[in-house]
């Protein structure tokens, strides 16, 4: 079992920290699309008279939108207000002997599997991602690389798109990996958080629950409303059945159910407001100024200014301070993250504000004076 309390000592997340208030001129600190649907949220003001009732209790209508747009089992199916809680309620509902995570990894898993008694054996990065430049940087993840060995009552969790490199995993290799982890009495859990930045295209999602494969889903970023909080996960029908069952009746609200039956009209990103050509300015930008970024698809760009694990702290806490939020790497693992930033969607609506900041010189040592 991972070291620390139940609840974080840092926040290592996109967004404010707990307590913090405001909001600042620019955050791009998160992968929230920063262009939702004036759609969705004419919407949701339309329907808010309804939030009056309650809602199916069981979320029957909203279960069977997901399937007929996923090709699925509404059986399969579990809804909740967001992919962490339902992470949560996974680790805490299910037999798990060990969670693997090979990183870059979303740091909850690790705090979930905390909350739940699960012992975590974290898996370094094992391949190196192309940069922009001629560099490279091993923050890569092999899904046929050298895994511990497996054992009954494992479970691995691989992010596809990963976050936050962007890198995108091939469906047929982690449906060859999912059938090595059920031969060995385990499980793999894919988090297609990403996914519908990407239109789907390499989404496991109708074959979840064939052979133990769980695939989690959150759509509080692609609609670009993460304070309504909506999210589901797909797997084996007894596996969705106890968690439905832990969770009770009434776990999705109406404005959520309401997010998740809009979006399961939605074919592609464009109809979400979202489109791959946003990040190019930014990506342009980083270029003019000598970074490199790493290679990769979905709502971020991994960046690698050169900078040492210290003064990318201080860097933050600079922008911070005049109201540009930004977020270091080290929340995923692997020990460098400090030196890397993960640039969210809100740089790309505003690449020109964030790049200028980014040029900020040096802070001088204290002492230091000008002659």
């Amino acid at each position: 079992m991972i070291s620390g309390t139940r609840e974080p000592s840092g926040w290592d997340h996109g967004g404010p920290a707990p307590g913090e208030r405001g909001r600042p001129l620019l955050d791009a600190s998160t992968t929230v699309n920063p262009f939702p649907s004036s759609d969705l949220l004419s919407l949701l003001g339309r329907e808010l008279g309804e939030a009056r009732r309650y809602p199916d209790p069981w979320a029957q209508e909203c279960r069977e939108a997901i399937a007929a747009r996923h090709r699925q089992s509404s059986d399969r199916i579990v809804t909740g207000p967001g992919a962490t809680l339902l992470l949560y309620q996974l680790l805490g509902t299910e037999p798990v002997g060990r969670l693997l995570l090979p990183e870059p990894v979303f740091s909850e898993y690790a705090r979930a599997a905390d909350a739940a008694g699960v012992h975590v054996h974290r898996i370094p990065p094992s391949l190196d991602l192309p940069l922009s430049g001629r560099g490279a940087l091993r923050w890569g993840i092999d899904p046929e690389g050298a895994w511990p060995r497996f054992r009954r009552g494992d479970l691995m969790v691989l992010v596809n798109p990963v976050n936050p490199t962007g890198q995108e995993l091939s469906p047929e290799k982690l449906r060859a990996l999912s059938l090595r982890l059920d031969r060995a009495g385990g499980r793999l859990l894919v988090d297609e958080s990403f996914q519908d930045f990407i239109d789907n295209r390499s989404s496991l999602l109708p074959e979840a629950g064939e052979g133990g494969l769980l695939v989690l889903r959150s759509l509080t970023k692609i609609v670009g409303l993460p304070g309504i909080r909506a999210g589901f996960l797909a797997g084996p029908e007894e596996v969705a059945g106890r968690l439905r069952t832990k969770m009770g009746p009434w776990a999705t609200g109406h404005l959520e159910g309401l997010v998740m039956r809009w979006a399961m009209e939605r074919r592609t990103a464009t109809g979400f407001g979202w489109e791959p050509r946003f990040r190019e300015p930014l990506c342009e930008g980083l270029e003019r100024l000598g970074i490199e970024w790493v290679i990769g698809e979905g709502p971020m760009v991994l960046a690698s200014p050169g900078w040492s694990a210290g003064e990318g702290r201080e860097r933050r806490d600079r922008l911070g301070a005049m109201g540009i939020r930004i977020r270091l790497a080290e929340g995923f693992g692997p020990p460098d993250g400090a030196r890397l930033l993960r640039i969210g969607c809100e740089a790309f609506s505003d690449p020109g504000r964030f790049l200028e900041a980014f040029q900020l010189p040096p802070k001088r040592p204290e002492g230091d004076f000008l002659p």
